[in-house]
């Protein structure tokens, strides 16, 4: 089959790309050519913009693909342009979607969300997404457009930052390095998915060719969540380091400084767990085995090696809160 999907260099696209290969795809990648990783050899690449509408959607007309995995939209405007470049050509089309679609308004925790959720995006993301879902799975309705639809969660792998509960711009890593405490919101107990990229990938390239999978929405995540401290044990494992971890209430992190832990509002801060039972069942190849630190391993890697790991020792915001917090008991006696 002669896949062709629209990114292709991000965190998940790279787990797509190994997936399609080692399943003997042809594989086309359309982007801006600006990823400072090279792709795998023997990948045919297509440069441009698909914001510029008109060169997109032509260039598209003058090629032939089975299907096409779009790992770029965010919008109406990117599922409208998509639709007129492919529509009637195309046996499948992925579109990689997000679970910030789902609501009611954020905050808030769930277990066992299913992909028959309230939509409700609070974030220009969400509703970015929600409407370019609605009007692919309007044209499957319509005319048959062979959409299938993945919402992720948190997957990591190569391509990207590794996350923590409390946000960041990465310099946690190097707080482990360095065998400094790190925050963790809260008691650290509410639970998460952490899915890897390489999983991810087996998800996507699997559910070409299915027909049960054509106008279907699917969670695609880790069926076993974790919570955010044994996520954080995870990554120190990774490095080879204990982690000394120190809670505080996410309210007074937000207080301290509204704008460095705003994710604690949006997602991390509460439980969220997605159930992934649909595409189990229609997609039974897809089992995560890839051992957790790992994939962490990997992640961390990529950053060290294009320097993504900042010096904790540049902001000492992290150090004056956890000995403000040790302090406490002493400033009330």
């Amino acid at each position: 089959m002669k896949v062709l999907i629209i990114g292709g260099t991000g965190n998940i696209s790279r787990g797509i790309v190994a997936a399609l290969l080692n399943r003997n795809h042809e594989v086309v990648m359309f982007n801006r050519g600006q990823h400072p990783d090279p792709p795998p050899p023997d990948i045919q690449i297509i440069h441009g913009d698909r914001r510029d509408r008109d060169a997109f959607e032509s260039r598209m007309h003058s090629e032939k693909f089975d299907a096409v995995i779009d790992m770029i939209s965010y919008n109406a405007d990117d599922a409208t342009s998509a639709l007129r470049a492919f529509r009637g050509r195309v046996d499948a089309f992925i579109h990689c979607s997000t679970v910030m679609t789902y609501g009611p308004p954020f905050p808030f925790s769930g277990v066992n969300i299913p992909e028959t959720a309230p939509l409700n995006g609070t974030s220009d993301y969400g509703r970015g997404k929600i409407a370019a879902d609605k009007l692919l799975l309007e044209a499957h309705a319509e005319d048959g457009f062979p959409v299938t639809i993945f919402k992720p969660s948190y997957t990591h792998g190569p391509g990207m930052q590794v996350h923590r509960q409390v946000g960041g711009d990465g310099s946690w890593i190097d707080r482990l390095r360095k065998g400094k405490p790190i925050l963790s919101a809260g008691d650290g107990l509410n639970y998460f998915q952490f899915l890897s990229s390489r999983d991810a990938g087996v998800g996507f390239a699997e559910a070409l060719g299915r027909s049960e999978c054509l106008g279907q929405v699917y969670n695609i995540v880790h069926p076993q969540a974790r919570t955010w401290d044994e996520w954080h044990h995870t990554v120190a494992q990774a490095l080879g380091v204990e982690a000394e971890i120190v809670h505080v209430p996410q309210e007074t992190l937000i207080a301290i400084a509204s704008e460095r832990f705003q994710g604690l509002r949006g997602n991390f801060g509460h439980t969220q767990i997605y159930t992934g039972t649909k595409l189990a069942g229609d997609i039974p190849e897809f089992q995560p085995e890839t051992p957790p630190v790992e994939s962490v391993a990997d992640n961390i890697a990529w950053m060290d090696k294009h320097n993504r790991v900042p010096d904790s020792d540049a902001d000492d915001l992290e150090d004056r809160i956890i000995e403000a917090v040790r302090n406490l008991p002493n400033h009330l006696h």
